[in-house]
């Protein structure tokens, strides 16, 4: 059942801070979607069209595609985990490389960006019985794409997040946190006191 999954999307607001975790998931405190949350779904809807225009697909060239997914919903039920994948490209090699689109001006991939990969990576590995070697992070704004290496060890470690996080939500816990710049803009800054 979906209820006993981890989100992808928890994964991420882990990294970013495991406070946000503990008010979503144990104390079941929503999120109102900031401006910029709002923009990055009318962002992606424009990007799956741009990607039809174009002449590669985040760098691959259309000849080497065999396929591109928008919006894949997976999950593995022996990992614990679903999520959706912004883009899934399937080349003609077989090889399945994960896209997620970033509506950002940061310079850098960010930890919580390329565990979400490593996430997407271990989905599509169950999901399509392959080994994701890798994916990208693509920033519209800049029509960049930074390739992230997704090693088996990156894979361990996330499936031991995983874990870490499960028990964090099922202790009903509220983590430490150490203040830091990302607080000015936390959706849950008003409970974390």
């Amino acid at each position: 059942m979906v209820e006993d999954l981890l989100q992808v999307s928890d994964i991420t607001q882990y990294f970013y801070c495991p406070r946000k975790v503990y008010f979503m998931k144990t104390l079941g405190i929503n999120i109102k979607a900031k401006p910029k949350m709002d923009m990055g779904k009318e962002e992606h809807d424009k990007e799956h069209r741009r990607v039809k225009e174009r002449k590669t697909v985040y760098g691959f060239s259309e000849e080497d595609v065999a396929q591109v997914i928008h919006n894949l919903a997976v999950e593995d039920i022996s990992l614990g985990l679903y999520g959706m994948v912004d883009t899934t490209i399937i080349l003609k090699s077989g090889e399945v490389v994960p896209v997620d689109v970033k509506y950002s001006d940061a310079e850098n991939v960010r930890l919580n960006w390329k565990k979400q990969l490593t996430a997407y990576a271990l989905l599509l590995d169950s999901w399509f019985k392959t080994t994701v070697t890798r994916g990208f992070v693509y920033f519209p704004s800049k029509h960049k794409q930074i390739l992230i290496d997704i090693p088996d060890e990156a894979k361990a470690i996330l499936k031991q997040d995983v874990r870490k996080i499960k028990e964090l939500i099922d202790s009903e816990k509220m983590p430490n946190v150490s203040k830091g710049k990302q607080c000015s803009y936390c959706e849950m800054k008003k409970f974390c006191t």
